[in-house]
């Protein structure tokens, strides 16, 4: 071989050693990625990750483990990724306490600004069930009922400060009339009572939808923007004259220092992974509505929520966390 053509071999070697190596540093991720779950196992916050974290090892061709870090109202799981190395390696999927913790609670563990949002995973608009039992046939029974008196309708939730213990308040200012908030300890519970006739109503998730089937609850309408497709046959309450719009959603964000190409990277990914199938099978059956978007259409829709409630405690509500 002569010289000049050695050196071209050469050179052409070089090249696709440098490219190959580009390609092996760019390559995300480069280790196990952690998604952290501020809730405890056995939940929806964990279910739905757990499903999604397979489909994301499968595409990344790393582990992705789900660590539940409960407890503190997520506060401890949330500051552990708040405080996390901003590498793209430790996530957090959580849900509605991240946006009600900073108005409800007078000291936080980590700053405001600690973590940026990532996306959103998706939705589920809250419905109002009252016992199969009830004369409360419709959301205009409903109505009359709250403006008999003050405390007159009688509202379950699940606790003081969670999703269907703010949806009542919310309902309480869009019909302007007093709810009588009844908190238990955890949803199981107070749905019993509902059933049982002890409590006027409660608003749930469309897991709820099998027991209006069986006729133990009655759906009286769903909040929001359209009819969901676990429960076709529940009205809105914007249907039926009154403006609520209301649901649990559930959302991945990241150390707000993480690099924004690691950032977009993991958008796409998840986006990806949502958009397979089986996930969005998996995910269906829990009742969530798929609606993963960018990371800035997730940041609007935080500073929406963050509003929602601030603009009810600045309105008097009393609403405490445990």
């Amino acid at each position: 071989m002569h010289k000049r053509q050695m050196l071209q071999s050469l050179g052409g070697a070089t090249l696709l050693a440098l490219a190959g190596t580009g390609r092996a540093l760019n390559r995300f991720p480069t280790r196990p990625v952690t998604i952290v779950v501020p809730y405890t196992a056995g939940g929806p916050t964990d279910g739905h990750t757990r499903v999604l974290a397979h489909k994301l090892s499968q595409l990344w061709g790393q582990p992705v483990v789900v660590e539940n870090r409960g407890g503190a109202g997520t506060l401890i799981g949330t500051q552990f990724v708040a405080h996390a190395a901003p590498d793209g390696h430790t996530l957090l999927f959580t849900a509605y306490a991240y946006t009600s913790n900073p108005i409800l609670r007078s000291t936080m563990p980590y700053k405001a600004d600690a973590l940026k949002p990532l996306v959103q995973i998706g939705a589920n608009g809250l419905i109002l069930f009252v016992s199969g039992r009830s004369p409360l046939k419709s959301l205009k029974d409903v109505v009359e009922r709250a403006h008999a008196g003050p405390d007159r309708l009688r509202l379950a939730s699940s606790g003081n400060a969670s999703s269907p213990h703010i949806a009542l308040e919310l309902l309480g200012r869009a019909i302007d009339a007093k709810i009588l908030h009844l908190p238990y300890r955890g949803a199981a519970p107070a749905k019993n009572d509902v059933i049982a006739g002890v409590v006027d109503g409660i608003f749930d998730g469309t897991s709820s939808m099998p027991l209006a089937r069986n006729g133990a609850l009655r759906a009286i309408a769903i909040a929001s923007a359209q009819r969901h497709p676990a429960a076709p046959e529940v009205p809105t309450f914007r249907e039926l004259g009154v403006d609520l719009l209301y649901a649990t959603w559930y959302g991945m964000l990241l150390p707000a220092r993480t690099p924004q190409p690691i950032a977009d990277q993991l958008n796409a990914d998840i986006r990806t992974a949502l958009a397979d199938p089986a996930v969005q099978a998996a995910i269906a059956e829990t009742g969530l509505q798929l609606s993963p978007g960018t990371p800035q259409q997730f940041a609007a829709f935080l500073g929406a929520e963050s509003r929602k409630l601030q603009a009810l405690v600045d309105s008097g509500v009393k609403i405490e966390v445990e």
